[in-house]
């Protein structure tokens, strides 16, 4: 018998106001460019990255072949890259953003803290404990240090994210639970950073199997700029000051306003945005696409 025992995720719930908002951004002709603006607003630049976690965060719809088979509709992201990148911290923005979002990081996961794991109850029965890529099922979990990990633990990701199941077989118990998220992981070179003279792949300490099974890869790279550099450090700043501002109550609120490094559409809008969509919104591909 399955037993819920906890909600780990209250339901998002839309009022009637919230979703006059979101049918009135969703009219707007740069609804696309103020979504990727409204995601971690402050990390410097990265639209490209910033626009593949938007779609990650709507996902695609799954599908069901005329012979029974599943394709997920999920997108899974690698963001690879240097020390000092803000990998970590577009991951816990994103299970912030995501209506059911979970984060993790490689170095303390084992395989069964990922999938599922074996408990004895007061009564001493068996009975499994879902693991983070099973809570986070219909959601995003944020694996950080994806590198860390060990091997046998690590390749408990495989089947979890293709065909999106957990199959268990422990203590007895024999059992397939759904893991239909979409994986947001992050890795640290083999060196600790990226040789511009080598090859990528040879870079990378993870296996091929798990690497084909992410769509999108992303190489972060800290190259030293001058004139990015100066805009870097201004952004920096003035995330800080906004940070001091917004803590300090003597400020009158147009200052604080214009200090505050504001997302387009606030972050619990834009968490009932991506909870409606999900909910109401399913995208056929037409013809021409």
């Amino acid at each position: 018998s399955t037993e819920t025992e906890e909600k780990e995720f209250e339901e998002v719930k839309i009022s009637p106001e919230d979703l006059e908002k979101i049918l009135k951004i969703s009219k707007s002709p740069d609804v696309h460019s103020k979504i990727i603006r409204s995601i971690a607003p402050s990390i410097y630049g990265y639209d490209s990255v910033k626009e593949a976690i938007a779609l990650q965060l709507f996902s695609g719809m799954p599908k069901v072949l005329p012979d029974g088979s599943r394709i997920r509709g999920d997108i899974h992201v690698l963001l690879v890259g240097d020390p000092g990148t803000a990998k970590s911290m577009l991951l816990r923005y994103v299970t912030k953003l995501a209506p059911k979002g979970i984060y993790t990081s490689g170095r303390g996961s084992t395989a069964a803290g990922l999938t599922a794991s074996a408990i004895k109850d007061e009564e001493g029965k068996w009975a499994l404990e879902a693991g983070a890529l099973v809570i986070a099922d219909n959601g995003v979990a944020a694996v950080d240090e994806l590198d860390k990990m060990r091997d046998e633990d690590r390749s408990a990701l495989h089947e979890a994210l293709e065909q999106q199941t957990i199959s268990v077989a422990k203590a007895g118990i024999t059992a397939t639970l759904k893991s239909r998220c979409a994986l947001l992981g992050a890795a640290n070179p083999k060196f600790g950073r990226f040789d511009m003279y080598e090859p990528i792949a040879s870079q990378l300490d993870l296996p091929p199997g798990l690497l084909s099974r992410f769509d999108l890869i992303f190489q972060l790279t800290d190259k030293p700029n001058e004139a990015e550099d100066a805009e870097l450090a201004r952004h920096i700043l003035h995330s800080h000051y906004a940070g001091e501002l917004a803590a300090s109550a003597q400020l009158t609120e147009a200052e604080k306003e214009m200090a505050k490094i504001n997302p387009e559409i606030p972050q619990e809008l834009l968490r009932k945005y991506i909870a409606y969509a999900k909910r109401n919104v399913f995208p056929v591909m037409t013809q021409e696409a």
